[in-house]
This record gives C-alpha cells, structure tokens and sequence, in this order.
C-alpha cells in the first residue's frame, strides 16, 4: 500500500471507530502525538488512547457515528518517509453536553506521518484548539485559562 492509500485507510479506520483497523496502519512502535490527549506510543499506548477517545466521542455524538468525521482534504507525500495531510475535522455535540448540544464543530488541522515498512511510524497534528473550544461556547475567559495552562512549562 503507498502512503496516500494508507492514509487514507488511517482516516476511514478512525471514522469508523475501528481500533484494529486504525492499529493496523501503525507500526508496532509507533508514536501518536493527540493535541488534545498527548503523547502515546506503541499498539498498546494508542488503543488506550483510542478507547479513550470512543466513550467521549460517543458522547459527543449522542451515539450518532455518522457525525463524526476526519477528512483529509491533501495528502502530499514527499517521499517513502514522509507524508503530510490537510484535514476537517466535524461532528455535531449531543444532549450529553447540554450547554453545547446541536452545536456543529468544525475545524481544520494538518498531520505529519512518518512512515517505515509500509506503515506509519509516528503522527503528528497541529490545529487551533481554541477554535474547537470557541465553537463548544466556551467564554473567552476559560477559553484563556485552557489555552494557558497548556503554555505552563
């Protein structure tokens, strides 16, 4: 599989919350940088991650997947090393959020992917999560005390 296709997978896998299919596109080693969860490494650090993910999500969602959804609008592979992704990330938040529910999120990022045997050796996101934050209502006061206490060292 080349790097676009196995992208590609890695975002269908992820829209489907299927975590041995998002598992199988990364090797045994891996490492996973979330820019809201952190850092995570090897099989077992990102189905953690992963399983972690699906009960918010689920909540998010209401128990309604088909909001959910990364779409890579780019890829561009450099070579057999590198690839990158620009994206959309979107969903509609549930009842479980009552001050947010029906609110439509959206926002954009870009990934790297490191790749090694065919398979993604470690991933990388940069977005603006005060963007997301903003569209969940938060006021711009907590927003500034989230946003600051990621800049702590």
């Amino acid at each position: 599989m080349n790097a676009s296709d196995l992208i590609q997978e890695f975002a269908a896998a992820f829209n489907r919350q299927d975590v041995a299919g998002v598992l199988a596109c990364f090797t045994e080693e891996a490492v996973y940088h979330d820019t809201f969860y952190g850092r995570h490494q090897g099989h077992a650090g990102l189905r953690d991650l992963l399983n972690r993910m699906q009960p918010r999500r689920a909540a998010l969602l209401g128990g309604h997947p088909r909001h959910f959804m990364w779409r890579g609008s780019h890829v561009v592979v450099a070579d057999a090393l590198r690839a990158a992704a620009e994206w959309t990330f979107s969903y509609t938040v549930s009842e479980a959020i009552p001050r947010s529910a029906g609110r439509k999120i959206r926002f954009s990022g870009m990934s790297l992917f490191e790749l090694k045997g065919g398979k993604i050796a470690s991933y990388r996101e940069y977005f603006d999560s005060g963007v997301a934050f903003l569209q969940l209502g938060l006021a711009p006061e907590s927003l500034a005390k989230v946003l600051g206490r990621r800049l702590r060292p």
